[in-house]
């Protein structure tokens, strides 16, 4: 099968959240299945429109950028026309579009040239425009989670029956590549002796919440032994490394930055962290389960489909500080606990969130959506004719 995939947003080959991992991750086990990829993704903001050879992603045939993200209507114009010379001249049967502007340009194509297209929704549309609307304009969606879903069908007025929900899958083989060596290299590099790791591995932002972290540190008593790891760049880093040095906790807060190898990451850590205020379905979390690390997370969001409180790991209402330091501190103590829910979080990982899983069940919603596209073609296409008058004698 020849398939687009279309990502609406400024391409960053992976440094840019979950979206753009699924994505990698979609390409290059479709392409070793066999089918024949192509990428489409936005040109940054202030650059030109280029066909991009020399940095494909693995198991694509062809890349593009085209403007989606710029404000002038020419430029959307001119990329509506580009991406429809693209699917004609590479005989593209589906396009997966990621992100409600890709959705936009695929629901066009498919009005022009009848290419069926299936939208991954990341995360709810909270500033959509029109919300209303969207259950009329879109046809097929794939939701991360049932709680996107739940957002789609209450908030978008999608039908049941338009989205389906395929979680998203961590391949097992990546994450067991991890080695003690590297664990032991990445503890040392950021002087680690013998203390609990609690490791926050997210976009440093409000919602990922750090802040309510730093805040949970102030409860614990100064001699526990423990450290925290924030693994991760973003837009709020500077103003939190001030609040943690005005509130005493430079020695046990370490600023690890963007790291290549959360394997290693995982495998150095001894409790994975993810107190979000919103959180749709984080990659994070099946990463830490594959790693058989317990985790200590917030019931946010999609998050409560994989982790169930004192079965994977410790879950706790969103936001609230006292529940997150009381769980930092009993995981501290408890070397039995985070091993029970280590080991049980990596068995619910394997039977439930496979990559192979989600490719699977991809490819499969892939099939019926091409074959149903067919059907109803040549229903339009075939002329109705008129029954023949039996004779009768006179």
């Amino acid at each position: 099968m020849k398939i687009l995939i279309l990502f609406s947003h400024a391409w960053r080959g992976g440094r840019s959240g979950g979206a753009e991992t699924h994505a990698l991750q979609l390409m290059k086990e479709l392409a070793l299945r066999g089918h024949e990829i192509y990428f489409v993704a936005s040109c940054a903001k202030g650059s030109k429109e280029t066909e991009r050879q020399e940095t494909k992603p693995l198991g694509v045939v062809a890349e593009y950028r085209l403007p989606f993200q710029s404000l002038n209507p020419f430029d959307k114009i001119k990329a509506y026309k580009q991406l429809l010379e693209i699917v004609k001249r590479h005989g593209i049967e589906i396009i997966h579009a990621h992100h409600r502007t890709g959705g936009y340009f695929a629901e066009c194509i498919f009005r022009r040239s009848g290419v069926p297209y299936v939208i991954t929704v990341h995360d709810i549309w909270h500033q959509a425009p029109a919300k209303a609307l969207h259950g009329r304009i879109f046809r097929h969606l794939i939701a991360v989670s049932g709680f996107i879903k739940k957002g789609l069908v209450e908030r978008f007025g999608m039908a049941a029956e338009q989205v389906r929900v395929i979680h998203n899958g961590v391949d097992p083989k990546q994450i067991e590549a991890a080695s003690d060596e590297e664990a032991a290299l990445f503890r040392k590099k950021f002087g680690i002796e013998n203390e609990v790791v609690f490791s926050l591995v997210a976009r440093i932002t409000i919602s990922k919440g750090h802040y309510d972290v730093v805040e949970a540190l102030r409860r614990l008593p100064r001699d526990l032994n423990y450290r925290l790891l924030i693994v991760g760049e973003g837009k709020d880093k500077q103003k939190l490394q001030e609040l943690v040095a005005s509130y005493g906790l430079n020695d046990k807060v370490v600023f690890c930055g963007f790291q290549n190898n959360i394997p290693a990451v995982m495998r150095a850590s001894d409790v994975i962290l993810l107190p979000s205020h919103r959180e749709p379905f984080a990659i994070t979390i099946l990463e830490a389960m594959f790693s058989q690390r317990p985790l200590l997370v917030s019931d946010s969001g999609g998050t409560p489909e994989a982790i169930a409180n004192d079965c994977e790991g410790i879950v706790f209402p969103v936001k609230d500080v006292a529940a997150l330091a009381k769980g930092m501190e009993i995981l501290t103590a408890d070397e039995g606990l985070r091993r029970r829910l280590g080991e049980q979080a990596y068995r619910t990982a394997y039977r439930r969130f496979l990559l192979k899983k989600m490719i699977e069940d991809t490819e499969a919603y892939y099939r019926s959506i091409v074959q149903s596209s067919k059907a109803k073609r040549g229903i339009e296409r075939t002329p109705e004719r008129t029954p023949e008058r039996t004779p009768t004698a006179d």
